[in-house]
């Protein structure tokens, strides 16, 4: 299986991250610009972010690609 991950940058402050992909949906995380994240492709216009929380579980958050730029 290809990793298809990427590193992308975000592009403008106040960017939150999202429990389905919707900007309708409820708010998960805050990002102000300049913030590294990793990114996996889903759908388009969206990218899945999978952090992992303190007790170790992954959790699935989803962020516009409108609102990150990819790192090379």
């Amino acid at each position: 299986m290809v990793d298809s991950k990427k590193k992308a940058m975000i592009k403008n402050n106040d960017v939150y991250s999202y429990a389905r992909p919707s900007k309708n949906a409820i708010k998960v995380n805050h990002f102000n610009e300049g913030d590294e994240i990793t990114v996996y492709p889903l759908i388009k216009g969206w990218f899945e972010l999978r952090p992992v929380d303190i007790d170790g579980i992954m959790n699935t958050e989803f962020i516009a690609e409108s609102e990150i730029s990819f790192v090379e």
